[in-house]
């Protein structure tokens, strides 16, 4: 009897062991390690900061986006502003427009006293001085300035007069480019001390103006058809006083159709 009570308090002994080993191992299992050094917890950890390092990457590019564009509004507006001085300095090329409409000088513009600073100007001479004979006797010299050659068929003078009775008829006494070159014909007029005016033309063969040279005399005669006298005392362009080549702006010389010398009545 006191053997299997024995072998009883053994067995019980065993169940209990048995049951602790169990219970240990359960335990185990449901409550691992919180913070493992490695595995997936490691893992998460470092796609989080993989994620971090990829946002700041956006925010790189985002930045580079931003100040590529404001380069590019830099630049756009850099473009509108050399647009503007462009169309500023178109308005200087029309400078050179407004100052012969405004002055009659040449593409050099004017100096003090109205006279030019380069281009075209033209000279006068009266060849009679008398105001009140039968003929008038202008003479005229064009001088070239500028740095290109000018031909002579683009170029016209006006001798501006009155007529004060009959018609008159021209005349080319002497001209350095020969006057067979040399035309002249007669347009009415109205302005101060003057309701016509002679224009002095040129043909091809006249040649050109040198840089820096000039045409040549160019001595002109005018009466009337029925050889009566004038009254040049009140015409616009005589000077009797200019008896030799002089700048004079009263005597108005034209390139192409277009005013570059002098002014007109």
């Amino acid at each position: 009897m006191r053997m299997q009570s024995d072998q009883g308090s053994v067995g019980k002994t065993q169940l209990v062991l048995f049951a602790s080993v169990a219970l240990a191992a359960c335990v185990s299992s449901v409550d691992p390690e919180p913070f493992p050094t490695g595995g997936t917890g490691g893992s998460s950890t470092a796609t989080s900061g993989s994620g971090f390092v990829g946002s700041g990457s956006v925010t790189s590019n985002s930045s580079s986006a931003a100040s590529t564009a404001a380069s590019s509004s830099s630049s756009v507006a850099s473009s509108s502003s050399s647009a503007v001085s462009s169309s500023s300095s178109s308005a200087g090329g029309g400078a050179a427009v407004s100052s012969s409409s405004a002055g009659g000088m040449g593409a050099g513009g004017m100096g003090a006293g109205g006279a030019p600073t380069g281009g075209l100007r033209l000279q006068y001479k009266a060849n009679d001085t008398n105001p009140g004979d039968n003929q008038m006797k202008p003479a005229y010299r064009i001088m070239n300035d500028s740095t290109a050659s000018v031909p002579m068929s683009e170029l016209t003078i006006r001798y501006w007069y009155t007529l004060d009775g009959a018609q008159s008829v021209f005349y080319c006494d002497y001209a350095t480019v020969a006057c067979g070159n040399v035309t002249g014909s007669f347009m009415a007029a109205t302005g101060m001390n003057a309701d016509q005016y002679i224009l002095v033309g040129f043909s091809a063969g006249a040649g050109s103006i040198a840089p820096g040279g000039n045409s040549g005399e160019v001595q002109t005669r005018i009466q009337r058809t029925d050889f009566t006298a004038y009254n040049e005392a009140n015409d616009y362009s005589f000077d009797p006083t200019k008896t030799a080549f002089t700048d004079w702006t009263r005597v108005t010389l034209y390139q192409n159709g277009t005013l570059v010398w002098g002014t007109e009545p």
